[in-house]
């Protein structure tokens, strides 16, 4: 990984699921499981991506927000899709869709 000048991080050379890990087993990301486990997903590779700490925090968030209207009885449709920049296994973006009785979309930019 490299830090530019403006503190932004450039994953652009981490272009395998090994060098993803590498970096997960330094704590420098962590594993975000795109659809939560609480509600339903899975822990297996389709599932997560490796991210910075922010994101996941991030994620939790917007998570938490769904389940407030999930628990007002609101019937929604849920997905978590991740977006790349060239070969980069490190997702540059994350855009959350929530649809059905509400219609939300959130981004969060990772780099």
């Amino acid at each position: 990984m490299l830090i530019l000048g403006n503190m932004q991080p450039d994953y652009s050379q981490i272009d395998s699921q090994e060098k993803a890990q590498a970096l997960y087993a330094k704590k420098e990301l962590v594993k975000l499981h795109l659809m939560p486990l609480d509600w339903g997903g899975q822990d297996v590779a389709m599932n997560i991506i490796y991210v910075p700490e922010f994101v996941l925090e991030e994620k939790s968030r917007i998570d938490g927000m769904i389940e407030e209207l999930l628990a007002a009885g609101n019937n929604l449709g849920y997905s978590a899709s991740p977006e790349y920049k060239g070969n980069s296994f490190i997702a540059s973006k994350l855009v959350i869709k929530v649809s059905g009785d509400r219609d939300l979309e959130g981004t969060i930019e990772i780099w």
